[in-house]
């Protein structure tokens, strides 16, 4: 006999699937669940963790694969299953899969109760966005199936909202819920949600905390696109907890806590000296209870936590030192300014995070390491760049290395982003990129795994970039796009509309359509 529990839980995870299938979530690569990425914060904790070339990686919630679909695109001898219970991205997920001519990935379309044994063990497991939103034993299913489906050597990625900082938008949901009535027009209930938080704002006679979040998140969600407010305010289930509850939950099931994806915001150093004193003070070595005093600090409202499997958590290693990034590659953030002070320098990003060194070399070739953006650097790169005689600053540089991956203003990972910088005499674009400029896309994934929205201009010129056109052809590609109407050139504010004159408009911006591609990290080497 099915329980009243289970049965209330089925009927939810059908009225959330329908809303799914009603107003589809846009499905878009997420850096930071990258394998290549959450396996160099374990290898930094000291754990082995697959390499990504080879690896089987298991996403619950992938909804049309925006996600898994380009790492399947890049690494063909690994292994992906995808799995979501909307239907119509499901069925988009397979239409994009089957365009790019796939065979190391397939999407399920089950829930994640149904999942068992058949589907094998992975390496990698991802469930972003999804934890929060479920029922108590949909929750419970996700740290089961992460544990039973997870390698030896497995890393888990598990998003959720977090408290006590997510009870600020709490009210935001709840007036909402209240107010908005609970129909499937989901773009309707969306519009009625931010007609209400407008009138809220302007009404409200309260001059303190409250007027305050309704000052801060009205502009703010007016920015935000329909789906995200529908299934993060709207959706029947959204229950935020701790972290000391998601680790205990965790542990309950098998799995211990690794840590974040973003391990900067680990690191007590990077606080003021006087905070981070007293943190320690309060929270002694207790690494959950560190983590648990700073969202009480900062009011974070989403995390983003590794779990592995409990047995590996003696072999954790927190004492972290430059030796661990021994073979990793560095990826840096555009903007990062580059300023000579002395013989050496500072590197600054905009975020305010920054890294001095008085050694001539290795801010010289920090400086490279930043050129080379968007391609990934390594130690191995930086030896190849110096002169015979200074190779042997090798600990220097990777200690230099390893302060920046712990500031932010590196990014690590156990794998090559091969994205130049420059365009070559014939450029050639990722295929991934080629085939969903074909498909007139609005985006793209990067060989960063970032989104690039395509403009009409990189529309026009991707599909030509294989690698046999030089930059007169693929001009003359630009010219015919702008006669066939998809695309329009303007001179001080005036159409060009003459044949001859939009081949020399053409001719003339395609150096600059070209380098925008390159910095967008669509080129490979």
């Amino acid at each position: 006999m099915v329980s009243a529990n289970v049965r209330d839980m089925e009927q939810i995870i059908a009225r959330t699937a329908l809303k799914y299938d009603l107003l589809p979530y846009a499905s878009n690569p997420f850096p930071q669940t990258l394998p290549s990425r959450t396996g160099a914060v374990a290898r930094l904790f000291g754990l082995d963790a697959a390499p990504m070339s080879r690896a089987r990686v298991l996403e619950l919630g992938c909804a049309a694969g925006g996600n898994i679909v380009p790492l399947a695109h890049r690494y063909p001898e690994a292994k992906f299953v995808g799995v979501d219970l909307s239907r119509t991205q499901v069925a988009a997920g397979r239409d994009r899969i089957a365009a790019l001519g796939l065979n190391n990935i397939e999407i399920l379309c089950q829930s994640f109760t149904e999942l068992d044994s058949s589907i094998g063990t992975f390496d990698y497991i991802i469930c972003h966005g999804v934890y929060s939103w479920v029922p108590t034993l949909v929750r419970d299913a996700i740290l089961r199936i992460s544990r039973e489906r997870l390698s030896d050597t497995g890393v888990v990625y598990i998003s959720y909202n977090v408290l006590p900082g997510w009870r600020l938008l709490q009210a935001l949901r709840d007036s909402f819920l209240l107010e908005v009535p609970d129909h499937t027009d989901s773009k309707r209930r969306v519009a009625q949600a931010r007609e209400l938080l407008a009138f809220m704002r302007e009404a409200s006679p309260d001059g303190g905390a409250y007027k305050q979040v309704l000052e801060t998140w009205q502009p703010r969600l007016a920015q935000l696109p329909d789906d995200y407010v529908a299934h993060e305010f709207l959706e029947e289930v959204n229950e935020p907890c701790t972290v000391t509850d998601f680790v205990r939950d965790a542990g309950r099931h098998g799995l211990a806590y690794l840590g974040e994806t973003e391990v900067p915001g680990m690191i007590l150093d990077n606080l003021l000296p006087e905070t981070a004193r007293r943190v320690r003070e309060r929270s002694g070595s207790n690494l959950v209870a560190t983590e648990q005093t700073l969202d009480l600090l900062t009011g974070r409202t989403f995390r983003q936590s590794l779990l592995v499997a409990a047995g590996r958590q003696n072999e954790i290693n927190r004492n972290l030192t430059p030796e661990r990034v021994t073979g990793m590659h560095f990826l840096c953030g555009g903007g990062i300014r580059v300023e000579r002070t002395g013989q050496g320098g500072t590197l600054t990003d905009a975020a305010g995070r920054s890294l001095s060194t008085t050694s001539s070399p290795v801010f010289e070739a920090l400086g490279r390491v930043v050129a080379r953006c968007p391609a990934s650097s390594s130690i191995s790169d930086m030896l190849a760049d110096l002169p015979a005689a200074q190779r042997e600053m090798q600990p220097l540089l990777q200690e230099a290395l390893f302060k920046m991956a712990l500031c932010g203003l590196m990014t690590l990972s156990t794998e090559p982003v091969p994205a130049p910088a420059g365009v070559g005499e014939r450029p050639m674009a990722d295929g991934l990129a080629r085939s969903d400029a074909e498909r007139r896309e609005a985006s793209t994934t990067n060989l960063r795994h970032e989104r690039v929205m395509l403009d009409p201009a990189a529309l026009a010129v991707l599909p030509s970039l294989d690698g046999t056109n030089d930059r007169v052809r693929l001009a003359a590609v630009l010219a015919s796009q702008a006669k066939a109407g998809r695309l329009q050139f303007s001179r001080e504010g005036t159409p060009v509309n003459e044949l001859a004159a939009i081949d020399a408009t053409a001719l003339a911006h395609i150096d600059a359509v070209l380098a925008g591609i390159a910095q967008a990290g669509l080129l490979v080497g």
